[in-house]
């Protein structure tokens, strides 16, 4: 049976003390091990596959393969949340794929971060207010991807479906006088982009404690922005009245009496991942700002 490798060949064959390859493999900080020996003591180790070989791959790396998402449900937005959760499920499926394991971080950090710089590679934060943005990406000196936000800053990586676009296109089925339906964002950038190509007076915003407002939706045409929102919609808005802005994974919930109009989550997780693998391996430039397009239909 082949010998198993322990602590005090690694240490010989790198010309070290046992305690310094200790302290290598438990990434210990408070010795000054030099970056020379360190590196050294980490190729010698996975060469002579050493037990925790997996550990001195991630530290000869920098990588735990962790990717960390950030984001928040909320009670009063019941159809974004179930919209959040599938595109949320798309990513873990995927990444999982690719070996990362995927943690759900709190939106809101304080400035010691140290487990999230230690452990994670790369966080995808999704729909946070500026506010709660800047507090992440000030606490985390690793990459961040954010999705469904516009943020307006080069240093960032920001991923967005172009919903502006499929208003447009519900004009063909609605014509030019309708109502926009739909439930707040959290990003303030991109709720401006989704609402500022209607007037203001067509914008309704879904809230529980409003439902009596929506009667004046009665034998009007709507565009209603995701699945459980349209199924909340129908006591108001008769189904050949309404297009449902919605994703392939929630779009069973509906009837075929109501036309439908894709928001490709599925296009949108291939594309974060993309730009979030390059971005943890900085192989080339990639432009920072992509507006993913969504003209496809039923």
């Amino acid at each position: 049976m082949e010998k198993k490798v322990t602590v005090k060949d690694v240490a010989r064959e790198a010309g070290v003390s046992v305690a310094t390859v200790s302290y290598i493999m438990n990434n210990r900080t408070d010795q000054k091990i030099s970056e020379a020996t360190r590196k050294k003591v980490l190729q010698i180790a996975n060469l002579l596959n050493y037990t925790p070989s997996s550990v001195a791959k991630s530290l000869a790396t920098g990588r735990n393969n962790i990717i960390g998402i950030s984001y928040s449900l909320d009670d009063a937005t019941p159809s974004r949340n179930l919209e959040l959760s599938s595109f949320i499920n798309l990513l873990i499926e995927r990444l999982n794929r690719l070996k990362y394991d995927v943690i759900c971080m709190p939106v809101k950090t304080t400035s010691d971060s140290g487990f999230i710089n230690r452990n994670i590679d790369a966080i995808i934060a999704i729909d946070l207010s500026n506010k709660d943005f800047v507090s992440l990406a000030d606490n985390c000196f690793i990459p961040v991807i954010s999705v469904d936000m516009i943020i307006n800053d080069s240093l960032f990586y920001q991923i967005y479906s172009d919903i502006p676009q499929l208003i447009e296109k519900a004009s063909e089925y609605l014509g030019n006088d309708f109502y926009f339906v739909l439930e707040k964002y959290k990003n303030e950038e991109y709720l401006t982009f989704l609402t500022k190509i209607l007037p203001q007076e067509r914008i309704l915003f879904y809230t529980p404690e409003l439902m009596a407002d929506f009667t004046k939706l009665k034998g009007k045409k709507s565009l209603v922005l995701g699945s459980y929102l349209a199924l909340i919609l129908r006591s108001y808005i008769n189904d050949h009245d309404m297009v449902a802005i919605t994703s392939h994974e929630s779009e069973a919930l509906l009837p075929d009496s109501i036309h439908v109009l894709k928001n490709d989550i599925s296009k949108k997780a291939n594309l974060v991942i993309n730009i979030l693998l390059n971005a943890m391996d900085r192989k080339f430039d990639v432009k920072h700002d992509h507006k993913i397009s969504m003209l496809e239909t039923n």
